[in-house]
């Protein structure tokens, strides 16, 4: 369960941040380019920018929440329950903007609005990991 849990925060970090695809729906699939770099730890967009495609960040959101779910079991992770129900809950809302964005893009309403917090959610969810399997009261359960 280690393994995977630390895996699905690196695959939501470089899903999320580091390798990005920028695409638009709006006339079937056109792919812009592949696009390798490290973008800030966050980003907000709420009505629009200047970025009129969209990005494969919501990949990266689905892992975090992923990651979020497994550890929301408050009977075998008390004392972790409340900080990764709000990891989950932040990735949820922040997956559900970026979703909305391909609805627009597909309605041919897309104003560049986008949400990019992959660092935070990362630094979150190593936070919880660490919580969970080397804190000293959780190394032994």
């Amino acid at each position: 369960m280690k393994k995977i849990s630390l895996f699905l925060l690196f695959i939501g970090l470089f899903l999320s941040q580091i390798i990005v695809i920028r695409f638009n729906l709006n006339d079937g699939f056109d792919f812009y380019n592949l696009w390798i770099k490290i973008l800030p730890i966050a980003d907000y967009a709420g009505t629009s920018s200047e970025e009129m495609y969209l990005t494969s960040t919501i990949l990266g959101y689905i892992a975090f929440i992923i990651f979020g779910v497994k550890h929301t079991n408050k009977n075998k992770y008390p004392r972790i329950f409340k900080s990764a129900l709000m990891f989950t809950g932040i990735a949820v809302v922040v997956t559900f903007f970026e979703f909305t964005s391909i609805l627009e893009d597909l309605n041919g309403t897309f104003q560049g609005k986008h949400f990019r917090i992959g660092w935070l959610l990362f630094l979150l969810g190593i936070w919880i990991f660490w919580k969970r399997y080397f804190s000293k009261s959780t190394v032994n359960q």
